[in-house]
């Protein structure tokens, strides 16, 4: 496959601002303060930052597109995402010299394919149906899923982006090819919500035998995927767990490294299982904890949480293996987390996103940064605004967040 002249000329056009943009001074230092935060050695106010997720979708509506072929078109999204962030959202992200091409790796399912029913409204509510309809009888329907890497579309792909702009930016493929290790996701894709949180009165023995059955698949998968060579370096600003830059002293990084595949304990790992909020910490204690942690055992540094309160759970979290980051969702209590974590972890606190993406509530959101800066503003503290899955197309609202964080912190 080869590129048009003109659709060559729009991305290097666009690979040379995001380099300059790495290269300035003042990203090389933002790179620092990240460093010195997952270091635990921050000082100063807490990083700010903003991630559009759902809402990169009406941002995207107001790009220019240029190029003419679809894979150029998307490579021209992802680094007009970029030079977005720098230029509008201005948030304390940093950038790398680098661009990331997907590597085609596909898993294939469990043996039973998942059901869902959704809303007629797009991007709506759904809800998945149980096609585990019977712990005792059905678990045997279940198969490890296989996993196929195209290597050949992956090394041209990557060889493509290499011949456009390789001499500006560093061709580079993702780092993981999963989201989380929290297994919960998928067990009630299988089982349901309520099936699940029922099964653990129900049917404890069962229930222990499908979470101890997706916890070998998720080790399987990681490790087939480090013995086939295809991992990469989350030691970089592509973004961890639910939330943070993975830039940090202790593991190795895309420059250190001798830019050979990347190791599980060489990566930030992450779980989370924000869908069993509503069971008792000793529950989660029983059924889920378990499964997680030979998992996080697996990496080098760890993050844990997302949308779920953590310090209810702490007694076993605390357990895990190199944690470095832990979620402080927001409807934890900010007062006891500080207490449990001090300046021993990163503080990654998640606002409420509705003051911004239901309007802008500027009073709630001053509100939100004046109760974090008093309870963890001497922290290794980072607030992330996410699950920002709209903002009423005023894209404006990412950089207003930006500003009154930084009128509050005084940075």
């Amino acid at each position: 496959m080869q590129l048009s002249h003109h659709d060559i000329n729009v991305l290097r056009t666009l690979a040379s601002r995001c380099r300059q943009i790495a290269d300035a001074p003042k990203n090389l230092e933002l790179k620092q303060r990240w460093t010195r935060l997952n270091d635990l050695q921050h000082s100063g106010p807490p990083l700010l930052l903003a991630s559009p997720e759902g809402s990169w979708r009406e941002i995207n509506a107001t790009l220019p597109v240029e190029c003419e072929s679809q894979l150029a078109r998307q490579w021209e999204v992802s680094l007009r995402q970029t030079l977005f962030r720098h230029d509008d959202i201005q948030d304390d992200s940093a950038f790398d010299p680098s661009f990331t091409v997907e590597w085609p790796v596909t898993l294939g399912d469990f043996g039973i394919p998942f059901k869902q029913s959704h809303s007629d409204q797009h991007d709506g509510a759904y809800h998945d149906e149980p096609v585990l309809q019977n712990l005792d009888s059905d678990l045997e329907k279940l198969r490890v899923r296989t996993i196929t890497v195209d290597r050949e579309v992956g090394a041209r792909n990557v060889e493509l982006a290499r011949n456009t702009f390789g001499d500006l930016l560093s061709i580079q493929a993702p780092s993981t090819y999963w989201w989380t290790c929290g297994l919960t996701w998928t067990a009630i894709r299988l089982l349901g919500l309520e099936n699940l949180m029922l099964a653990m009165y129900d049917n404890p023995d069962g229930l222990h035998r499908l979470m101890k059955f997706l916890s070998d698949d998720m080790l399987n998968l990681i490790t087939f995927l480090e013995r086939e060579g295809v991992l990469h370096y989350n030691n970089s600003g592509d973004g961890i767990g639910s939330g943070n830059l993975g830039y940090t002293n202790q593991l190795p990084s895309r420059e250190s490294s001798d830019n050979g595949p990347a190791k599980l304990k060489q990566l930030w790992g992450f779980a989370e299982s924000q869908e069993t909020v509503g069971v008792a910490p000793d529950m989660f204690g029983e059924f889920i904890f378990p499964y997680q942690f030979p998992l996080l055992e697996q990496f080098g540094l760890n993050y844990y949480g997302c949308c779920e309160a953590s310090e209810s759970r702490w007694k076993y979290l605390s357990k895990i293996p190199n944690l470095r980051c832990i979620s402080v969702a927001p409807w934890s209590d900010q007062s006891r987390c500080a207490e449990l974590f001090g300046r021993h972890y990163v503080y990654c606190r998640k606002p409420n996103p509705s003051p911004v993406c239901m309007g802008f509530n500027e009073a709630e959101i001053r509100k939100e940064f004046n109760e974090t800066l008093l309870h963890a503003g001497n922290l290794n503290t980072v607030i992330i605004l996410k699950d920002t899955h709209t903002v009423e197309n005023d894209i404006s609202r990412f950089a207003r967040w930006v500003k009154l964080g930084r009128e509050v912190f005084g940075s």
